[in-house]
């Protein structure tokens, strides 16, 4: 069961983009791996005429960092592409069903929630996107997380999870997370049934996601956590090799950039999170 047949990376040359890049190669699997350098802008045709022009130097660079990487990685299918124009759209009209697009964390910084990561994550078209902190190696790393909530999107999820698990034989780990709503009187003599009535209910909905797991060939532990699951997920992050989340994102930017689990997380997580939209 591969889920994903092309990796494309976004490349300029930054510690940032490195990391990406670094984490794609390294994930051990034989999926074509695409190099793409985005220059902001619009293209200019005099610049193809020029040896010395910006573009012809950002080609001949990502050329050189492609036969490097070949050297490394002897046999792995290497193609690279420069263009002008928005890297959100550039790279999102790569994404599809079977393609993990791979970004590096903003290089200024976590001061705006409009992050390259979220855009894509965010994009109408379906595939998904990895979000690589510059210093994800930094920590040592040991499983991978998937957050469930027994929506469509969290199965894909589940899917993606299956085959990292088995591709790399990391431990797979299935965490579900639920809140007490806040309407909910503590006073009331009723509010510890209904608190358990809705801790048995969501355990139904961990078990559900492990069923589906282990029916995929999984072998995945389980985790029931009280809170919300941005942070939960976030500080799990601190230890996983990878988090992965499905994204609710089906009605535009706007709904994604609103306060989603998948979005926050972006902000929050310390370690590689990959956000599922679509893989079939």
């Amino acid at each position: 069961m591969q889920v994903f047949t092309k990796t494309v990376v976004a490349w300029d040359g930054s510690p940032h983009a490195e990391a990406a890049l670094r984490w794609a190669a390294g994930r051990g699997s034989d999926e074509v791996l695409e190099l793409v350098h985005v220059i902001p802008g619009e293209d200019q045709a005099s610049e193809y005429l020029r040896a010395t022009g910006e573009l012809s130097e950002q080609r001949v660079a990502l050329m050189d960092r492609a036969e490097a990487l070949r050297a490394e990685h002897p046999g792995r299918t290497v193609t690279t592409h420069t263009v002008h124009g928005r890297p959100e759209k550039e790279l999102g009209g790569r994404m599809g069903h079977d393609v993990l697009v791979v970004v590096g964390t903003s290089s200024h910084g976590r001061e705006t929630a409009w992050t390259l990561g979220a855009r894509l994550a965010a994009h109408r078209s379906r595939g998904s996107v990895a979000v690589i902190p510059a210093d994800w190696e930094a920590t040592a790393r040991r499983n991978i997380v998937v957050g469930v909530d027994g929506s469509v999107e969290s199965m894909a999820a589940v899917r993606v999870g299956v085959e990292e698990a088995r591709r790399t034989g990391d431990e797979l780990e299935l965490v579900h997370s639920w809140v007490v709503p806040t309407s909910w009187n503590s006073a009331y003599v009723e509010y510890l049934g209904d608190v358990q009535l809705m801790e048995d209910m969501r355990r139904d909905v961990l078990d559900e996601a492990l069923d589906y797991a282990r029916s995929l060939g999984g072998a995945p532990a389980g985790r029931l956590e009280q809170g919300g699951a941005a942070p939960i997920l976030a500080e799990r992050s601190r230890t996983a090799n990878l988090v992965i989340v499905g994204s609710h994102a089906t009605g535009g930017m706007a709904r994604f950039l609103l306060g989603s689990v998948s979005h926050d997380l972006l902000l929050e997580a310390v370690g590689p999170v990959i956000v599922v939209s679509d893989n079939e």
